[in-house]
Formats: C-alpha cells, sequence, structure tokens
C-alpha cells in the first residue's frame, strides 16, 4: 500500500446497484501514458482490473467492485479531462435510468467519426463507464447498468 502515497486523491460518492453509498477519495496516477497529467477517473475506472481502492473518511480502506458499481459522483472541475479535447468533441445531453431506479442527466462528449457520432453509436462503443457531467457533477457512469438512456437535443 506505499505505493499509494504518490497518488492523487479526488474525493468521490459511489452509489451500488442495490442502493448503498460510501464516499471517499479515489487513488488515481500521478501520470498515465495517455496525455500529460494525472490519471482521469474515466481511465482509472476502465482500466482492467475489477476492483479499485478508495479510501474511507476514518482513514480505513475499502475495495470496490466496479461491476457492482452503478454510480461515482465527482466535483467537475477536479474530474474534467483535457480541454482540447473536449472543445473537439460533440456535446450530447443525456437523461440515463440505472438498474436500482437511479436516474442522472447531462452531458457527454462524442468523439466519434461523423457518419457514428450519435448518441446511439456512443453507447455501442463506449467502454465499462462513460462520464456524464451537469457542469458542477461529472457522474461515471456503469454501461452495464443502464437500463434506458434519453437524448435530449
Amino acid at each position: 500500500m506505499t505505493d499509494w502515497l504518490s497518488t492523487q486523491r479526488l474525493h468521490a460518492k459511489v452509489t451500488f446497484a442495490e442502493g448503498y453509498s460510501t464516499e471517499g477519495d479515489l487513488h488515481l496516477q500521478p501520470s498515465t501514458a495517455l496525455h500529460q497529467g494525472v490519471e482521469t477517473p474515466l481511465e482509472m475506472l476502465n482500466r482492467p482490473e475489477d476492483f479499485f481502492a478508495m479510501t474511507l473518511p476514518s482513514g480505513g480502506v475499502t475495495l470496490v467492485a466496479k461491476a457492482q458499481t452503478a454510480l461515482v459522483a465527482c466535483p467537475s472541475e477536479m474530474s474534467e479531462q483535457d480541454p482540447e479535447r473536449l472543445a473537439a468533441a460533440k456535446s450530447v445531453f443525456l437523461e440515463v435510468h440505472l438498474a436500482g431506479g437511479y436516474e442522472v442527466q447531462g452531458s457527454v462528449h462524442l468523439e466519434l467519426p461523423h457518419p457514428r457520432s450519435r448518441a446511439m453509436d456512443f453507447l455501442n462503443t463506449s467502454q465499462g463507464f462513460f462520464a456524464l457531467s451537469d457542469g458542477e457533477t461529472t457522474w461515471y457512469v456503469n454501461r452495464d447498468l443502464v437500463r434506458q438512456v434519453f437524448p435530449r437535443d
């Protein structure tokens, strides 16, 4: 666990499929091969490992199963991706309904080729988690727990 000292911490609320939630700090890598700067929560959640670590307010640690995680909520200003990539992406507003009765809404940034840049294309090609933001909060949504999505123009 000594390598956790070199990680960047980000406060988050994790909501599980059955309704339970917990808060604590995610551990993000200080650098990534994909871009300059700290790893994003989306990159961490889409790593191949089945669990991620979270430090609880008490100082203890919990290991969280990604498959049982419905949503991870973080402050948007702390979890945004590269601004140049966001500027080039198409923004689409979605209302997302998940198993367990959760509903979140906000914008996703589509980085797909023009003929395949619809919300459905994004959902069918995205990794396990995708990011949805309302400007204040960014939700990282487990695609496997999505029941319905309503694109709003």
